[in-house]
């Protein structure tokens, strides 16, 4: 066979897979929106967390002004370079371990990462992890000059891409300062620390530059611990978590992973203590829904995507290391993984036949986005108050929010959030002193948001401290079509209530 042949394969099916989301028919959804604007908010000389609220860690924000300057497909290359640069380690790794089949769980990892039921599009910050997860492993189990300080880099990727992914990195690093290593252990910590270091040094010197640590703390570490995470039982977790990998097409592929991965601790390995770090990590991908509880919503099926990484990693413990004649052999081999794949390459078979151009023609078709598309307005003459998905249009306009507080959904999760109303004073106050000139208000539209089994509604008082602040300041904007300027039913992530007026102006 041709020794190109599997390059070739993981080449075609990575690039066919990745255009799949290029921007012309890349999925919607509004955390992506998000972190573009914080890319602008950067382009334009603010500082995240200082000038604008978001509870992710920042690199997710450095990533994106990058694809921002590189130009509208600039995201979609760089994350498409990524994905295209870890299968081909993999790839690599596969080989020199003498895999009977090396293309086929590099092909495994892209099509998980490129299922559209857990992806949510390209750009979100538990795909990059699932890549320095994998790059982790690669690196790990490769001869390299500089192999320790390569470790400790990308677990502080992975830490600054989002926080708790590194959980899953542990029971590696566990195996890597517990194993046997010419390098003593000291050494191997302190080269570690440094490759850590390269990273963290220049962000929290970045923040304290620019006055903004103590945002950075509180925003993007205190936050996710003090409101994010949510208590429930482990059984309650376990079904979440089982209807979710049901809803998304990965519980076959999961279920076989995990069997092969089991059996083999009680066949011969040459690698047991591995393939036992490989299974904790299987589990520990699950850690984003014990922290947040959010599962089996199907808008958090993108907390699956460490197992993108996870399962391929745990397949390699088995298939490189086996002893046993039946896992050896070329056919069985194959045969797993095809069954590991089938399920998967379905899905995104299925996505493939189905692209559209017209994602986010619910948002941008609206009768009031197309009144303001011709005002031509600059930073800070529009605020949006409510869905996150309408953070698409600041970055449509290429405009900043007059206030910090772009999306505002925690006054709807959280029933203490803002018990005194100080952050909501603390926009009109910022709208007044910007003399903003309009504002887009969904607030009476979307009373209701639907988060897996709870229905979530405004706070009485807060909604009518807002209308009682429109009232008095602002006049409505009747436009010609007024019932479907009213009509947010179809929009991503938002639930029909009742209709109020949409478009406000300042009198």
């Amino acid at each position: 066979m041709n020794k190109y042949y599997s390059t070739l394969v993981v080449l075609a099916s990575c690039l066919l897979l990745s255009f799949l989301y290029c921007p012309p028919v890349n999925v919607f959804y509004d955390d992506n929106e998000i972190f573009k604007y914080f890319g602008l908010l950067i382009h334009k000389g603010g500082v995240p967390y200082r000038d604008a609220f978001d509870h992710k860690p920042p690199l997710i924000f450095f990533l994106n002004y990058v694809g921002l300057i590189l130009g509208s497909w600039g995201l979609w290359l760089l994350d498409t370079l990524l994905v295209l640069l870890t299968s081909l380690f993999f790839l690599d790794l596969c080989k020199k371990f003498r895999l009977s089949y090396p293309w086929i769980l590099p092909l495994l990892f892209n099509l998980l990462i490129r299922n559209f039921l857990v992806c949510e599009g390209i750009g979100m910050t538990r795909e990059y992890t699932a890549i320095f997860l994998l790059l982790f492993f690669c690196v790990m189990l490769g001869k390299f000059r500089y192999k320790h300080l390569l470790l400790g880099l990308l677990t502080s990727l992975t830490f600054f891409m989002q926080q708790d992914q590194v959980l899953t990195l542990v029971p590696f690093l566990i195996y890597v300062l517990a194993g046997d290593d010419p390098v003593p252990l000291i050494k191997r910590i302190l080269n570690m620390g440094a490759g850590f270091l390269v990273i963290a040094l220049p962000i929290i010197l970045y923040f304290a530059a620019n006055h903004a640590l103590s945002y950075f703390w509180e925003d993007a570490f205190l936050f996710n611990f003090t409101w994010y995470a949510k208590k429930k039982s482990l059984l309650l977790h376990f079904r979440a978590i089982k209807d979710g990998l049901v809803g998304c097409n990965y519980a076959i592929t999961f279920i076989i992973a995990v069997i092969l991965g089991i059996s083999t601790l009680f066949l011969q390995n040459k690698k047991k203590r591995l393939v036992l770090a490989a299974l904790l990590g299987v589990l520990l991908s699950f850690y984003p829904e014990y922290l947040s509880g959010k599962l089996p919503a199907p808008d958090f099926y993108y907390y699956f995507l460490p197992l993108t990484a996870a399962i391929p990693i745990l397949a390699f413990t088995v298939f490189a290391f086996t002893e046993d004649g039946f896992l050896r052999d070329k056919k069985s081999q194959l045969l797993y993984g095809i069954l590991l794949s089938v399920n998967v390459a379905y899905t995104d078979l299925q996505h493939a036949t189905h692209l559209s151009r017209h994602n986010t023609d619910n948002i941008t078709t609206r009768p009031e986005v197309r009144y303001l598309r011709q005002e031509h307005l600059k930073d800070y003459q529009l605020f949006i108050f409510d869905p996150a998905p309408l953070v698409y249009v600041y970055n449509e306009f290429g405009i900043l929010s007059p206030s910090k507080w772009v999306y505002h959904h925690f006054w709807r999760w959280f029933d203490r959030w803002d018990a005194d109303h100080l952050i909501l004073q603390s926009i009109e106050q910022e709208i007044l002193q910007h003399r903003t000139t309009y504002i887009l208000d969904y607030s009476g539209n979307s009373d209701n948001y639907l988060d897996g089994d709870n229905i979530h509604r405004w706070n009485p008082a807060t909604y009518a401290l807002w209308q009682s602040f429109l009232k008095e300041y602002y006049t409505p904007v009747y436009l010609e079509d007024p019932a479907a300027s009213h009509n947010i039913q179809d929009a991503p992530g938002a639930n029909p209530g009742s209709p109020g007026i949409t478009l406000w102006k300042i009198k």
